[in-house]
């Protein structure tokens, strides 16, 4: 139990007679979106004043039952006749990290029990490149697992340009598989991509950190056959851009028109 008039800690026989359990500072870690309960033992505690204080700045959060904070996240929980003086802090955010003191003020003077509180944020975790690149028709497959997390998500959530596909039925052939083991992870897998498959998508749970990967749907031998005749475009000049378009037009036709033939067993 920290003595801040006198900067020591108070034992022996004072702190029997002032009836506190706890004497040292101890650490609490709690999840992000959470309930945190800082818990502070008084024995006694009708004949005192119990107050907490949040050391960052030095704020009053509460005084006996009542709350002085204006953030509504934070209160007193008491039950009736306990010892246990505990500051309930809602839905914790990473801003809430620190240290809080848990002061009883006494006909012998102010007395104070800290509590530092870490906030841990879970990360999610798409395997594999940033970047994507697959061909028309082909499959899609992206692994997500969730990092860090001291519970269990109850569900992983998959977007498409900010579209939610877990539930999205309109596409067909997309499929979102989870694995609630430790690491959780979910499997999106989307079946003959295209055009419109190419995107950003991301994975995220509830009160974690996303992460996202970008996915370019090319038109295979298509893409290529016009990227290859438009880096000879220096030797064609003299040709006009009509011309010139109407040139690689024909030939794509061409090349497309000989891969149909050959696909069909035609010499």
């Amino acid at each position: 139990m920290w003595d801040p008039g006198r900067d020591s800690l108070l034992g022996g026989e004072g702190m029997a007679a002032f009836g506190l359990e706890n004497v040292t500072v101890t650490n609490q870690t709690v999840q992000l979106g959470s309930t945190a309960f800082l818990h502070c033992q008084v024995h006694h505690g009708g004949h005192q004043q119990v107050s907490w204080i949040r050391r960052r700045d030095y704020h009053l959060l509460t005084s006996g039952l009542h709350t002085y904070s204006t953030d509504q996240r934070f209160g007193v929980v008491r039950p009736e006749d306990a010892d246990d003086w505990a500051l309930q802090i809602k839905f914790v955010q990473q801003r809430d990290e620190g240290a809080y003191e848990c002061q009883v003020s006494t006909v012998t003077g102010r007395y104070g029990y800290l509590v530092n509180l870490a906030v841990v944020v879970p990360e999610a975790v798409i395997s594999g490149s940033p970047e994507r690149h697959v061909q028309a028709g082909s499959t899609i497959s992206l692994l997500c697992v969730i990092h860090g997390g001291l519970e269990l998500p109850q569900i992983i959530f998959w977007y498409h340009n900010n579209h939610m596909v877990n539930y999205d039925q309109s596409r067909g052939g997309t499929t979102v598989t989870m694995d609630n083991q430790d690491p959780t992870t979910s499997r999106l897998t989307i079946n003959g991509t295209t055009s419109r498959d190419s995107g950003n998508y991301t994975c995220s749970a509830v009160n974690t950190q996303p992460d996202s990967v970008t996915v370019f749907v090319s038109q295979g031998d298509k893409t290529e056959a016009i990227r290859r005749l438009g880096s000879g475009s220096s030797c064609l000049g003299n040709v006009s851009g009509v011309t010139f378009l109407h040139m690689m037009w024909t030939q794509l036709l061409l090349i497309e028109s000989t891969s149909r033939a050959i696909k069909l067993g035609i010499s």
